[in-house]
């Protein structure tokens, strides 16, 4: 017997059971994390260090970890403390505030030759989340003079430094790969859309030269706005990009100048010239009411499977996290903003990203799923 649509009872959306969406159950679980007072944080700190300690993994207690640390930026010394004692060294965020002690005993472990691959890559994970000079120095050393383990994995120390928000280029120079800062997009109504500095989807009279799509401005944002004065734009730039195409691309590059000029360029690696999305999809896309929040998050609240859009900070990299190459200079880019594809295009899934190089004016939009 087939489902008939019903509403969600909580915001009205249109699903196929009776109860709340995804979105909202989501929603009220970050709340009810948002309210948690100091003590009933403390007891579940304990409940996960309980659980490292008798069971040696944290599996249980995984997602208020997570959530924990996203919503409410709890300090993991006493964690990181707990998972090294007990060599568990997944999620590798557990190590976000380690103590000197630890990050140097996992230091001095990493340099050695003859560990298993597995070990070494969980090493550089929480080390990267930790980061600090030596850290730096430590990566540095190992990407120009490699250990046994190296051979067997796929990818370089400075691939999971930015897991930290951090790298470094060629010659070894420093490079920070996230802001410092991070806003959430929160609903508000199509008015108070056009009054924020901060815009998802906004139509452009432009169509995609491959797939018939219309372009998009994916999003704006006006950097003369106080809140946005971590981005170090002065003026307003423009995400733009064909929503069907970039969704199917390695990633769609624009060039932007500071007075709201962009021009999209259409990767070539699509893999098809449909248009998926049509009037509608653009219609429902460019007619959501997100906008920018009030006051600033914690950096790590939207790097959570269920974390919403934002601009700065971390995100929650579906697969792998991607950070481009500027095709410009060839450097490492800069995470700017996320977007929760399924609150802005029903039904669908993953997150859009987009990156920016201040240096060249490019920024690149990629999407991600499951």
């Amino acid at each position: 017997m087939e489902n008939k649509p019903q509403h969600c009872k909580q915001c009205g959306r249109e699903i196929y059971f009776d109860g709340i969406c995804a979105n909202c159950r989501a929603e009220n679980e970050k709340n009810k994390i948002l309210a948690f007072t100091e003590d009933e944080i403390n007891a579940k700190i304990g409940e996960i260090c309980e659980e490292m300690t008798t069971k040696g993994k944290l599996d249980d207690n995984y997602g208020i970890f997570i959530k924990l640390l996203d919503y409410r930026d709890i300090n993991t010394e006493k964690i990181a403390e707990t998972a090294y004692k007990n060599k568990v060294f997944f999620p590798c965020e557990l190590y976000r505030d380690a103590s000197s002690d630890i990050v140097k005993a996992m230091l001095e472990l990493v340099k050695q030759d003859e560990i298993d691959e597995g070990l070494a890559g969980d090493l550089l994970l929480c080390l990267a989340i930790a980061g600090g000079e030596d850290v730096f120095k430590t990566f540095l050393e190992l990407e120009r003079h490699p250990r046994k383990w190296r051979q067997k994995l796929y990818v370089n120390p400075s691939f999971y430094a930015t897991y930290g928000g951090w790298t470094y280029d060629k010659e070894g120079n420093f490079i920070e790969t996230n802001f410092n800062k991070c806003y959430p997009l929160i609903k508000g109504s199509l008015e108070e859309k056009k009054k924020s500095p901060v815009k998802i989807g906004v139509k452009t009279d432009e169509k995609c030269p491959k797939c018939g799509c219309a372009i998009v401005n994916l999003m704006e944002i006006d950097g003369r706005d106080e809140r946005l004065d971590f981005i170090g734009i002065d003026g307003v730039i423009k995400a733009k990009c064909c929503p069907n195409c970039f969704t199917f691309s390695e990633g769609d590059y624009c060039r932007y100048t500071v007075n709201g000029e962009s021009e999209a360029i259409v990767g070539e690696d699509t893999s098809g010239e449909e248009d998926y999305l049509g009037e509608s999809g653009i219609e429902e896309l460019t007619s959501n009411t997100f906008v920018l929040g009030d006051k600033p998050v914690p950096l790590r609240f939207a790097a959570d499977w269920e974390g919403g859009s934002s601009i700065g900070g971390f995100a929650a990299w579906i697969q792998d996290c991607e950070i481009k190459m500027c095709p410009d200079c060839g450097k490492p880019m800069k995470y700017l903003a996320q977007i929760q594809w399924d609150t802005v295009l029903d039904g669908m899934e993953g997150n859009a990203y987009i990156e920016i190089c201040k240096d060249c004016k490019t920024m690149v939009m990629l999407h991600q799923q499951t």
